[in-house]
């Protein structure tokens, strides 16, 4: 569970701050005046015996909680249970999901164009992705996991509203409970991140879908290269297994989970499905996953095959035969109508989701800041490289601008905050910073970032940018798309550095090297640094360090197999093995790289 799903709670509690999904909290803030920041302080200053006896005199509800969620509380049953580890893009995946952030926006979606039914393998790497990570989510070892940390987090609540009560009565003040608050951020969490990630799924297979469609209805045969209406029908028939997949699959049941005042979160679940064969509808459903898929495959079978010979006999008695095979469009459809049906019985509605999670504590966050003056957030950009002329650097800002302020279309909640979005950029030689020295530009953000000037701005922890040689030339002489179909489309924008301050190593001059490290830096070693695809900065990159759920090494992890070591977002095989085809020293094949042929 993240650590920082605890800290949003405790500000829900002691605040005036929604839930998770943007909602605002309907369970009773039980806090008076002088009671509100008693969830953070030790037991020992402020609660009535016995509950100030505390062995750990800075033990408060919220480290308590944070220990709970960690795992810290049941070492021998960490270092004794099962493994459950996951490959590289696995846990990237999944951690983005329990932030609540989709594995990428719809605008880059189709930057990438996956949307195209040409793409439609690539796609469905990206769409099984998600079903993937929660296969993994709903596995027994880490579902025991979860459930211990939210159960120690109630336990946590409940022993914090007992010295809350005793301390109220005190003080003339009647009971209050702050377990039924933890239940209503907890359900809402669950719920929120199992029905963004499941939405983002249906939306990019509807939309897949319909380019099938259209397609086999133009389709008359697989000559002079035309794609085969077989070929067609086989891509369909495997979007409808990522969609049976994924709403059997991306659920998180609440099963064993402490639940006294939300009872009505509670799965309806059901153990003995023998003998079922899909005619009754699935209100209940098993907790195991693959019985749940088992079951649900069956129901569908049941609707598709029912379905089906109804079209049949209305088809006779109207005149008008139904084949499957001469009318596949009007079968496909019919299939795709019987799965929402069945899905609605398993899921129920499709549930509003609102704001996008980040979006969301990004709005708090403006309206909850202890500087009254932030208004503004984005990041400050330094330029370090002074080979370009000033028109040069005049038309790198115009292009970057359009490109990284080009985000948004399809962002729950970006209407709201992009306005409020900025880029300042600073002229390093202004300041005394010499030509590529990152470290100099660390020293003076250090500096910089505490100033009047910085007072009205957020940013995300920190991190800032830079304008090395290499940025400022991707984008005034961007690639051209002509690498497909070795490099897969969108993988090779224009890119700028992105900057750790604080944990940064020094590097001897801080000079970068022009494969992007620190000149003193080895291979392996993360140098603080890191180059991002322009058209991702803010409803990716921004998106993914502001709450915590990565820091710029965890990404560099994903970067370090591109050929260019940008950070472009998750990738799939078919895409990395594109990068591998191409090769990081290959590329200087294409004209567009010349100048980039010591990378």
């Amino acid at each position: 569970m993240p650590v920082n799903l605890m800290i949003g709670f405790g500000l829900s509690l002691m605040g005036d701050r929604t839930l998770f999904s943007g909602k605002p909290p309907t369970q009773p803030r039980p806090f008076e005046y002088d009671e509100d920041n008693l969830f953070a302080r030790p037991y020992n200053e402020w609660a009535p015996p016995p509950f100030n006896d505390c062995p750990i005199r800075s033990a408060s509800a919220m480290n308590l909680i944070m220990v709970a969620v960690s795992g810290m509380t049941d070492l021998l049953a960490l270092v004794t249970s099962t493994s459950t580890e996951c490959d590289r893009d696995l846990h990237h995946i999944k951690t983005r999901l329990l932030h609540g952030l989709p594995p990428m926006s719809p605008a880059r979606w189709r930057m990438k164009g996956l949307h195209e039914p040409t793409n439609v393998q690539r796609a469905c790497q990206h769409l099984c992705t998600v079903v993937d990570a929660f296969e993994y989510l709903n596995l027994p070892h880490t579902q025991s996991r979860m459930r211990k940390a939210c159960n120690g987090t109630w336990k946590e609540c409940d022993k914090f509203s007992r010295a809350l009560s005793a301390y109220r009565q005190q003080r003339g003040r009647g009971p209050v409970s702050v377990t039924a608050a933890w239940e209503e951020y907890m359900v809402d969490y669950l719920e929120t991140i199992a029905a963004r990630a499941h939405a983002w799924v249906i939306g990019r297979v509807d939309e897949l879908l319909e380019a099938l469609l259209l397609q086999l209805r133009s389709t008359t045969g697989g000559a002079n290269g035309q794609t085969s209406p077989g070929q067609i029908i086989d891509s369909i028939h495997e979007l409808n297994i990522i969609m049976t997949e994924a709403d059997a699959r991306i659920m998180l049941p609440l099963f064993r989970y402490t639940l006294k005042t939300l009872t009505s979160a509670a799965p309806r679940l059901r153990d003995d499905w023998g003998g079922y064969r899909g005619a009754e509808p699935m209100t209940e459903y098993p907790y195991d996953m693959l019985t749940r898929v088992q079951v649900y495959s069956m129901r569908l079978k049941f609707l598709n095959k029912a379905a089906g010979t109804r079209m049949i006999i209305d088809g006779q008695r109207n005149g008008i035969p139904f084949s499957y095979t001469q009318d596949p469009e009007r079968c496909s459809r019919l299939m795709f109508r019987e799965l929402a049906r069945a899905r609605r019985e398993l899921r129920g509605p499709a549930p509003e989701t609102g704001d996008e999670p980040w979006i969301t504590s990004l709005k708090n966050t403006l309206r909850m800041s202890i500087r009254p003056r932030v208004r503004v957030w984005g990041f400050v950009g330094y330029r370090v490289s002074y080979a370009h002329s000033d028109e040069e650097w005049k038309e790198f800002l115009r292009r970057v601008e359009d490109d990284v302020m080009a985000w948004g279309q399809g962002v729950d909640g970006a209407a709201d905050v992009k306005p409020t979005c900025r880029l300042m950029w600073i002229d390093g030689r202004e300041h005394g910073i010499p030509e590529d020295d990152i470290e100099a530009a660390r020293r003076h953000y250090k500096t910089y970032s505490k100033s009047p000037a910085c007072e009205d701005l957020l940013t995300a922890r920190q991190v800032f940018l830079a304008a090395d040689e290499a940025s400022v030339d991707s984008y005034l002489e961007p690639v051209q798309g002509t690498t497909e179909p070795v490099i897969p489309r969108g993988d090779l924008g224009s890119f700028l550095l992105a900057v750790q301050p604080a944990s940064a190593r020094e590097t001897g001059n801080g000079r970068r090297g022009r494969r992007g490290r620190g000149a003193g830096a080895s291979g392996d070693e993360f140098d603080g640094t890191l180059r991002v695809l322009g058209s991702i900065l803010f409803d990716d990159l921004w998106a993914a360090i502001f709450d915590g759920a990565f820091n710029l090494e965890d990404l560099s992890k994903m970067a370090e197999i591109h050929p260019r070591h940008v950070y472009a977002g998750p990738s799939v095989p078919m895409e990395r093995q594109g990068w591998r085809d191409a090769g990081c020293w290959s590329l200087t094949a294409f004209k567009s790289f010349e100048k980039w042929q010591a990378l």
